[in-house]
C-alpha cells in the first residue's frame, strides 16, 4: 500500500470539492448559461475545468454563437451561485490547522483568481496559505502543470517534494505533470493519483503529521 510522504517541502491543495464544497456551484452556473440560451442543461459541465472549458463546451453545443460576451455572463452566474453558500469539506479544517504549523501550504485552483481570493477570504483562511493561485496567475490551467509549479515556487519548494491533494482527473494530471506526489479525494479521482482516499476523514489523513524536508 502506498504511504503518504512523511517529509515534504509543501502541501498544495486544489480548492473546489477538495477544500470547499463548491463544484455544485460551477455546474449550476453552467446550467444557468445553457438555460439562458433555451437549451437543456442536463449532462453539461467539466469536472475540475476552467471558465474557458465551460465557454468552449457551450460554443461547441451552440455553433455560430458569439463567445465574447459569454465569459462575463458565466461569471455573473458563478458569483451568484457561490454566494448562496459554500461550505468546508469534511476534515479540511482540521487538516489545514494541523499542517499550517509545520508545512508551507498553497492553493492551486482552476477557478478564476478573483474567486480563489474571495473564497479564501470568506472562509477566513488568509493566514493559512503562502499563496492562493487561480487561472489568471498562470499561462495554462489544469491539466497543464502551471498552477502547481507556481504554487511550489510560492512556497519555495521543489515540486517533486510536494504533496498535491486533488479531487478531479484533470487536477491529478496537473499534479503528476508537475512531478508531485498526488493524493486524490473522492470517487472521481480514483486511479488518477499516487494514493486515493474517500475523503479527508480517511484514517491515513487523520494520522498524517508530515515534517518539512530539510
Amino acid at each position: 500500500m502506498t504511504a503518504l510522504p512523511r517529509s515534504v517541502d509543501a502541501v498544495l491543495f486544489d480548492m473546489d470539492n477538495t477544500l470547499v464544497d463548491s463544484e455544485h456551484a460551477w455546474f449550476e452556473a453552467t446550467a444557468d448559461l445553457w438555460r439562458q440560451a433555451g437549451s437543456h442543461p442536463d449532462g453539461v459541465g467539466v469536472l475540475g475545468g476552467t471558465v474557458a472549458d465551460v465557454i468552449r463546451e457551450f460554443v461547441e453545443a451552440h455553433p455560430g454563437v458569439d463567445p465574447e460576451p459569454l465569459t462575463q455572463e458565466f461569471m455573473v452566474f458563478l458569483h451568484h451561485r457561490l454566494a448562496t453558500g459554500v461550505t468546508i469539506m469534511p476534515g479540511a479544517g482540521a487538516l489545514l490547522t494541523r499542517l499550517t504549523t509545520a508545512i508551507p501550504l498553497a492553493i492551486a485552483s482552476n477557478s478564476p483568481s478573483s474567486i480563489v481570493r474571495e473564497t479564501v477570504s470568506r472562509m477566513g483562511w488568509n493566514a493559512l496559505f503562502d499563496a492562493a493561485i487561480g487561472t489568471e496567475d498562470v499561462a495554462e490551467g489544469k491539466p497543464a502543470p502551471d498552477l502547481y509549479l507556481a504554487a511550489a515556487r510560492a512556497c519555495r519548494a521543489k515540486p517533486e517534494a510536494c504533496v498535491v491533494i486533488e479531487d478531479s482527473p484533470l487536477g491529478a494530471a496537473a499534479g503528476r505533470a508537475a512531478g508531485a506526489f498526488v493524493v486524490t479525494v473522492g470517487a472521481a479521482g480514483a486511479g488518477h493519483g499516487d494514493l486515493h482516499i474517500g475523503s479527508l476523514m480517511d484514517p491515513r489523513i487523520l494520522a498524517w503529521n508530515p515534517e518539512r524536508r530539510t
